[in-house]
Formats: structure tokens, sequence, C-alpha cells
């Protein structure tokens, strides 16, 4: 009892006193209430936040495996695309050389036909072309002289020319 110490006060007093002390007691009582309240409320807040970043950290590592299977089969298929490509060259290769063989030739001879092309007279044959415009715009008797000019001496031109 030496930490205590008793002291004579007014009735009155004394019960105000003690109705202050009872109501902070009850004050204590519900901060301390209050205060476990907000200690489980925080706890779990906290509980839940690490619940949720787990989540978060799950969800991330599937996302980023998803992408990694991604990557791999798209890479697969790359590679399995190059390494047929790479199988069907040497046939390529074949086929273009006797491509080639084909046309060489045929590039020899596309050159004397050309040559040949440039040597031809254009001045005879632009006549030639001139007078068949005019015998095809001939209409009446004019046409049927020139039918029969062609059937009847035709032939006889022709075979003079020939031999």
């Amino acid at each position: 009892m030496d930490n205590k110490e008793l002291i004579w006060v007014d009735k009155d007093f004394a019960k105000n006193l003690w109705k202050v002390l009872e109501q902070e007691k009850v004050f204590d009582e519900y901060l301390t209430t209050v205060t476990e309240k907000i200690r489980k409320d925080f706890q779990y807040s906290l509980e839940s936040m690490e619940e949720d970043a787990a989540i978060f950290t799950g969800l991330m590592l599937k996302t980023k495996q998803s992408f990694e299977k991604a990557k791999n089969e798209h890479l697969d298929a790359s590679y399995q695309l190059w390494e047929k490509f790479e199988e069907e060259i040497p046939s390529t290769k074949l086929k273009t050389e006797a491509l080639l063989e084909t046309l060489t030739p045929l590039e020899e001879k596309l050159k004397e036909i050309n040559s040949l092309m440039g040597k031809i007279e254009c001045y005879n044959l632009d006549k030639f072309v001139e007078s068949l415009s005019i015998l095809s715009m001939a209409y009446g008797k004019n046409k049927e002289m020139i039918e029969f000019l062609v059937k009847h001496f035709g032939k006889d031109y022709q075979e003079k020319e020939v031999s």
C-alpha cells in the first residue's frame, strides 16, 4: 500500500468524481474495444492484401507462362517451316537449272528471229496493208470484180511465182 494514498473529500465531489471515473473507464473500455476492432480490421485488410498480392503474382506468372508458350510454339512453327523449305531447296535448284537449260537455246533463237524481223522491209508491207484496206472498202460491182479476179487469176499467179 505504499503507492496508495487516502484523501478525504466531500461526498458530492466524490460522487461526481466517481461518475467521471466510471465514464472514463467506460470510454477506455470503448477505446480498447474499438482499437481491438480496428487492429483486427487492419490485420484482416493486410491479410487480404497479401492474398490479393499472391493472386496477382500467380496471374502474372500464368500470363508470363502463356506468353512463353505462345513464343515457343511460334518459334517451333517457324523452325519447322524453315526446315521444310531447306529440304525443298535442292529440288527447286534442279527445277530452276532445268528451266534455264530449256530457255537458253530459245534465247539464241529469239535473238535470231529479232534480227531477221529487223531486216524485213516494211515499206512494201505498208503498201500491201493499205491496198487491202482499199479493197475491203469496195462494194457493189467493184467488189464482185475483185472477187472474180482473185478467184480466177490468183492461182495462176501463185503457180507462176512458185516455178
